[in-house]
């Protein structure tokens, strides 16, 4: 009680009842949240994948082949001719 007069149960505090509005209510055995959703989600993976395919492969093969040169240079100057061509010191 508030000040002495009843006000009704939580929510209900004496208004008059509202009129106009509209509720709908599915059953649970209705519903179907995920339906469809494997195939969704496989076909647009596929489809954001392939749009970004040429942004991720372009630099890695770039990354690759440098990283492929750069041992294959490495190796060839540790060798015998790569220390006559590039004048590696006598130690």
């Amino acid at each position: 009680m508030a000040g002495g007069k009843w006000m009704g149960w939580w929510g209900h505090l004496g208004a008059p009842k509202q009129r106009g509005i509209v509720t709908y209510v599915l059953s649970p055995y209705e519903q179907r949240a995920f339906a469809g959703a494997a195939h969704q989600a496989v076909f647009n993976t596929f489809r954001r994948v392939t749009g970004q395919a040429f942004y991720i492969a372009v630099p890695l093969g770039g990354a690759y082949a440098l990283y492929s040169w750069g041992k294959e240079n490495h190796h060839y100057r540790l060798s015998k001719a790569g220390h006559a061509a590039y004048g590696g010191g006598d130690h």
